[in-house]
């Protein structure tokens, strides 16, 4: 017989539970029930023979542990389990934090049997026997890929379930976290994941635009709107009607573009410079930054307003130096993708690069690691990389190895072009990635460091 997805109801309402457990059983489930979220817990903790738990069914509103208390204490247990909300008193609030605590959805009491087999259905897409009893468990030891992402460490798990929750909303996201850390990556999985993945992505670089234009680049304007504005533009914005814009570094943002953001946001319309009527747009945001966005309410720079807008659901990416068991796992996938790419063969790290690695505190983040992964795979001459070949910082310290010679930092008998491609890699590496900082140290403007970039492999055109 096949095995069926096997559904906990958890309410302190006795008619409540037999009324779920009996139109699940009837619509195919495996269903069982619990009094109250201590019993649920319970339940989890210890397991029932080979009745592993597919997808929790819970009330908000419980005495003594609530609802929403229950469910963080689910995700803190087995960060990958299915839940869904029911309440009696839905509230946008309600809702937004049981999204927040790893809801995938919620049901308004009192609900049709239909409603609930629909939302029951919608929790379990992709369900497939032993799922559960592999992904469950909190363990960390396999790696999971998502859309470009990979990782082992339980932390990061929970940001790729958090990824896959929020994707199925349009709820504005914000990413924070260190430069180079892949919030990117992040926004870019959650646009593939959401309704919106067959429209386009646009990321913008909040930082990299110049304040005099930045808001007819965001918004658009209309002929004549100022000199040389000699025909109507759209901006950003309406390019990305349909689809989803990626505001990075939005903690840069002109103090005096926040409220027309926020008119987006709120409204769903935007005023192009010069214009005189809103223009609407569907668009969904998500921002991402490495500034305290709270600390720039306080001191003035950033809206609060606008802050709490942005702020509906927060991804924190974590520092690589945070969570070493994804080092491997990334190296990995990075090798693969260098061996491809320079047409070597297979690329594989010896024991004494492994430990480098995991010496090393990264304070670039994953862009450091993949550059450093890259001139390893780049220039060394066996496929079995060395610590030599990674030429990363000392165990424990800030500085760089004095490298000898055959890592590449001598420039003896060295083309023109390989010192300065040498040159431009080490001063990006010591400004962790802030391109801006280190076309100010070339005396180049970024533009020409970009380029460079691409010719040079270390950026996709």
């Amino acid at each position: 017989m096949a095995e069926k997805p096997h559904i906990l109801v958890v309410d302190d309402e006795p008619g409540v539970r037999q009324l779920c457990c009996d139109v699940l059983r009837r619509s195919g489930y495996t269903a069982e029930s619990a009094a109250d979220a201590g019993a649920a817990l319970r339940r989890l903790e210890t397991g029932l023979g080979s009745a592993v738990v597919d997808l929790v069914l819970t009330d908000i509103k419980m005495k003594p542990i609530s609802g929403l208390e229950f469910l963080a204490a689910v995700r803190d247990l087995s960060p990958s389990q299915r839940v869904i909300l029911m309440t009696g008193y839905p509230t946008l609030d309600t809702a937004v934090e049981g999204m927040r605590l790893g809801a995938l959805n919620y049901v308004t009491k009192p609900f049709t049997p239909s409603e609930l087999r629909a939302a029951v259905a919608t929790a379990l897409e992709g369900w497939e026997p032993g799922m559960s009893q592999r992904h469950g468990t909190g363990e960390t030891a396999e790696v999971e890929r998502l859309a470009g992402l990979v990782a082992r460490s339980e932390v990061m798990l929970r940001l790729f379930a958090m990824v896959e929750r929020v994707a199925r909303t349009d709820a504005t996201v914000l990413i924070t976290g260190e430069s180079g850390t892949g919030k990117e990556l992040f926004a870019r999985a959650i646009h593939h994941f959401s309704r919106r993945s067959s429209k386009v992505f646009v990321p913008v670089n909040c930082s990299a635009l110049v304040d005099s234009l930045m808001e007819s680049e965001l918004f658009g304007h209309v002929k004549g709107a100022f000199t040389g504005a000699t025909s109507q533009k759209s901006g950003l914005f309406q390019y990305a009607d349909k689809g989803t814009l990626f505001l990075d570094e939005i903690g840069d943002l002109a103090l005096g573009l926040q409220p027309k953001l926020l008119r987006v946001l709120q409204e769903g319309e935007l005023k192009p410079v010069g214009g005189v009527r809103g223009v609407p747009v569907d668009v969904r945001i998500i921002a991402a930054t490495h500034r305290d966005l709270e600390e720039g309410v306080t001191v003035g720079s950033f809206r609060e307003d606008l802050f709490y807008r942005l702020n509906v659901f927060q991804l924190r990416i974590p520092p690589l130096r945070d969570r070493p068991e994804d080092l491997e796992p990334l190296a990995d996938a990075f090798l693969a993708e260098f061996s491809t790419r320079l047409g070597r063969g297979p690329l594989r790290l010896s024991p004494s690069a492994v430990h480098a690695l995991h010496s090393h505190r990264w304070p670039g983040n994953v862009r450091e690691f993949r550059n450093t992964l890259l001139r390893a795979a780049t220039l060394a001459p066996s496929d079995m990389l060395s610590a030599e070949d990674l030429m990363v910082l000392q165990p424990g310290s800030g500085g760089p190895l004095s490298a000898p010679a055959t890592a590449g930092y001598a420039f003896e008998d060295l083309p023109l072009e390989e010192v300065e491609r040498r040159h431009i890699l080490r001063t990006l590496e010591r400004c962790e990635g802030n391109k801006s900082q280190t076309a100010r140290i070339l005396g180049i403007n970024r533009t020409t460091l970009w380029k460079k970039l691409i010719r040079y492999g270390f950026e996709e055109d």
